[in-house]
């Protein structure tokens, strides 16, 4: 029993180590070069100036540069790396992700609002914040992506007569747009942690409540205690592995929030071996409850008795206690047959005469 025990608990421990480790890597997301574009070191000089400028302006990290040939204007497209995540509350409307947006962009594109702009949805799911400004003769279309624990800028550069022209390759650019996640959800550490202390102290509470029902003394905190705080243990191993389930999609607000998976799951499940620990260790302090038979009144009325207070009513009393009532009453006191038979026979009797010692028939004694 004590292997099979040890057993089960080094698979427990293993299936939570398997559904803990391993987190995700995630990078900026990127623009699929469309045909006649070309990125990196083959993207034309000037959309590399340009792109450099744009990184010097908006103080992010240059990620991609994309540009198309080189025909008097270098059409360009740029990728820049935020290092803080999007918030969930900065989408949860259009014209917040719009002003959002605007703030990052500021430098490039000046304070003034937008000539067009709105939400995109991907061919991903996702969605992006889209605005379009015109800067000079030029047509700069801007893009706000959530991309995990970091927020990419996407930001497009044509001339302003030929934007109608790119107008579809622009659109495919931004749709087929690849590394790009929800919003980082928030994610309150402290609540997690204070209420899975509070769960565990309810569900403690609860089980105890539910073992008085079937204990075999009235009002036997001790029994339901210690039964409780055994069936707690258990629900303990499957809430910490249910947990895990329900934080894995959570993973990056944990990560943004300092933790972790397997961090959160090792605190919500000690903390629950702990108050199961607790729970057992006060339940054990308490007496025995009352038998559920006994008598309403009388030396066995309160259910919990034994020969000394058996003894100790009958003196109170006077009255002389009887074998065969002790012997109903404690079992450490056996009786032999001939005691049974004769309650006052000793091996020490005086033989039969009075109280003199005379011997019957009033003769003298020897």
């Amino acid at each position: 029993m004590r292997d099979r025990r040890m057993s089960m608990l080094v698979l427990a421990v293993a299936a939570l180590l398997w559904l803990t480790t391993g987190t995700r890597v995630l990078a900026s997301a990127q623009v699929v070069v469309p045909p006649g574009w070309s990125q990196s070191s083959g993207a034309v000089p000037e959309a590399q100036r340009r792109a450099q400028r744009w990184h010097e302006a908006l103080g992010l990290h240059l990620v991609q540069v994309a540009s198309a040939q080189d025909h008097g204007f270098a059409e360009t497209a740029a990728v820049f790396e935020r290092l803080e995540p999007v918030p969930e509350r900065a989408f949860a409307s259009e014209a917040v992700a719009v002003a959002t947006l605007a703030d990052v962009v500021a430098p490039l594109v000046g304070t003034e609002s937008p000539s067009q702009s709105g939400m995109r949805v991907l061919d991903s799911g996702a969605q992006v914040a889209w605005a379009q400004w015109t800067v000079d003769d030029m047509s700069i279309e801007c893009v706000l992506a959530p991309s995990g624990d970091t927020a990419s800028v996407v930001v497009f550069a044509v001339l302003s007569r030929d934007a109608p022209h790119h107008r579809a390759t622009i659109d495919k650019m931004i749709a087929s747009l690849e590394g790009v996640s929800a919003p980082m959800p928030r994610f309150s550490l402290e609540s997690w942690r204070i209420g899975s202390i509070v769960v565990w102290l309810l569900l403690a509470g609860l089980l105890h409540a539910l073992m008085l029902a079937f204990v075999d003394r009235e009002r036997d905190h001790k029994q339901a205690g210690q039964r409780a705080a055994a069936i707690l243990l258990g629900v303990v191993a499957i809430g910490t592995l249910a947990s895990v389930a329900i934080l894995r999609p959570r993973e990056l607000a944990l990560v943004h929030a300092d933790s972790s998976v397997s961090s959160l799951a090792v605190w919500i499940g000690v903390s629950g071996l702990i108050v199961a620990g607790l729970h057992f260790m006060f339940a054990s302090r308490f007496d025995y409850g009352v038998v559920r038979s006994a008598p309403a009144s009388g030396a066995f009325a309160s259910g919990s008795y034994s020969s000394s207070m058996i003894r100790a009513s009958l003196s109170r009393t006077g009255a002389q206690p009887r074998m065969e009532d002790i012997a109903a009453a404690s079992d450490v006191w056996p009786m032999s047959d001939e005691m049974r038979g004769n309650p006052n026979q000793n091996q020490n009797a005086r033989p039969p005469g009075d109280s003199s010692g005379r011997p019957p028939g009033g003769g003298q004694p020897s």
